[in-house]
């Protein structure tokens, strides 16, 4: 224990107690031990911290009792990764590729440039909950992983031209190769028992009616149909931009009575009636259509052999941290007793 932590005025039995004391509350701090080196509670909390808080500012708060049980998984993922990024700090120091502090100083002020000033630089650390020791820990992973992969995999040979022209053969309708027809629509969708917040609970009957008032707001009043869209649809990932949406036909991705009936549209006609899906009642606008069309190989050639090149190095890499970690001796704390992540 350091010495800030006595005062010369407290007798030597206390300091005694005192000192077994904080060596068991630093053992039991300890939530997982990676080749002798500890990853501590408050190490662990720091980076769990920082995932909870992207989870909040996107609406969902996973530190309430009721989500106790996804926080335990997470706090469980975020520790089998900090024990992966120490597996990879640990050899990129044994094979002499850890990054220098020039180094690192030097990535700093490449992210620093990308601020008009010093003080908008700091502002975004505090609006992101981050200090710059932690960023100069996260270069040092990252110059250190970077290395590590380029060594690694730096005997990976380019794919051939057997290989590139497979690929694409058997890829001729997935992008970025080909792409389907596609048929851009509005629709407003009007659900049959939500329990969705926000939207109305409508019975069958009462979700066609609705459906039935929209159309006619469209097709007899001349209301535009997107404004139409906006006050009504039930479809809350598409009510705000007017009920846009894009079909690729013959993917399975829609709804097939959705699909049929824009199929059978013109480029600027409405459903004459209400269609039904799985979801509820639709009224459905068909506003362009994209014919389906095929790149030629010699255009994605080249995109083609970067990721065939890129997936095999990734494999090869990823069985190189498997092979660390096989090879590691690890003690997760909080890993499942029957689990293969707790090794001792």
């Amino acid at each position: 224990m350091k010495n800030k932590y006595f005062r010369i005025y407290i007798p030597v039995l206390l300091s005694l107690i005192l000192l077994f004391t904080g060596c068991a509350n630093n053992k039991a701090n300890i939530v997982a031990t990676v080749n002798g080196k500890d990853i501590t509670r408050q190490e662990l909390d720091k980076q769990a911290n920082l995932v909870f808080e992207g989870y909040k500012q996107q609406g969902f708060d996973v530190t309430t009792e009721e989500n106790k049980e996804m926080r335990t998984q997470l706090e469980q993922n975020i520790l089998e990764d900090m024990i992966t990024k120490e597996l990879v700090l640990q050899e990129a120091e044994k094979q002499k590729l850890a990054p220098t502090k020039e180094e690192i100083d030097k990535k700093l002020a490449e992210i620093k440039k990308g601020f008009p000033n010093e003080e908008e630089y700091k502002k975004a650390l505090e609006q992101t909950k981050v200090t710059e020791a932690y960023l100069r820990e996260q270069l040092v992973l990252e110059e250190s992983s970077r290395k590590l992969y380029e060594k690694v995999t730096a005997d990976v040979k380019k794919p051939t031209e057997e290989e590139i022209t497979a690929f694409y053969n058997e890829n001729k309708n997935r992008e970025p190769i080909g792409t389907p027809e596609r048929l851009e629509v509005k629709h407003m969708l009007f659900a049959i028992n939500s329990d969705q917040q926000g939207i109305p609970k409508r019975s069958e009957a009462e979700a066609l009616q609705a459906a039935k008032l929209a159309l006619a707001e469209v097709t007899q009043k001349g209301r535009d149909f997107a404004a139409v869209a906006r006050e009504k649809s039930d479809d809350l990932g598409t009510r705000e931009n007017g009920g846009s949406y894009t079909i690729d036909k013959g993917t399975n991705t829609t709804d097939p009575n959705f699909e049929k009936a824009a199929t059978s549209l013109q480029p600027g006609e409405i459903t004459k009636e209400p269609v039904k899906s799985t979801y509820g009642y639709h009224i459905i606008k068909l506003e362009k259509v994209t014919p389906a069309s095929t790149k030629t190989l010699d255009e994605v050639k080249e995109s083609i052999a970067a990721q065939l090149e890129g997936e095999t190095k990734q494999a090869k890499f990823n069985q190189f941290i498997e092979d660390l970690r096989k090879n590691a001796k690890i003690d997760n704390k909080l890993a499942p007793k029957t689990g293969d992540s707790a090794k001792k």
